[in-house]
């Protein structure tokens, strides 16, 4: 992947999703297959608060995924053309490469994420989202001991076929916790 383990496991964790609104999320993972949104369609008014759950559940579904280390649950939230970035690293494009990713991601010894979305925002036709906020994660290197890292996330979102599909990802780590 881009950077030492640590970072990826942020990179990860702050990609989504994302955000359970500062709350500790659970490691079950969810099924494969996002929720069908109904907020857009040709016949129907955009419905910002329907697609904002949407965006948030997905998040949550991610953090749990990640926890669970369960790379084929994260991947439904990803547009085939995504690009991932992370401080210090390249851009990672396509499916193939962000799985591969993700695979060397979870194998860190992640023990918690914590994130708090600084909300979701919407462009004016309904069809884009972006959604950004700070996330901490808590690991165990590879003595044992915990370590606790900080960072920022912004994700892009794009709603295609009834689901929102995050098509650009970027995050930064910004050190060690408290």
């Amino acid at each position: 992947m881009r950077q030492p383990t640590g970072s990826i496991v942020v990179l990860a964790a702050a990609s989504v999703f994302m955000f359970g609104c500062n709350r500790s999320t659970s490691a079950s993972a969810d099924s494969a297959t996002p929720a069908v949104s109904s907020s857009v369609t040709a016949t129907s008014s955009f419905d910002r608060n329907a697609a904002r759950a949407e965006i948030l559940a997905a998040d949550s579904a991610f953090v749990r995924a990640i926890l669970a280390k369960h790379v084929d649950s994260l991947m439904p939230y990803y547009d085939e053309s995504v690009v991932s970035m992370s401080e210090g690293g390249k851009a990672v494009k396509g499916l193939g490469d962000l799985r591969a990713s993700y695979t060397e991601a979870v194998k860190g010894n992640t023990t918690d994420i914590t994130f708090q979305s600084g909300g979701v925002s919407f462009s004016d036709d309904g069809t884009m989202a972006w959604d950004y906020g700070t996330v901490s994660v808590t690991a165990k290197d590879a003595k044992g001991k915990v370590v606790k890292t900080a960072g920022n996330f912004l994700n892009v979102w794009k709603h295609v076929g009834g689901h929102w599909r995050i098509v650009a990802e970027i995050s930064n780590s910004a050190g060690r916790a408290p």
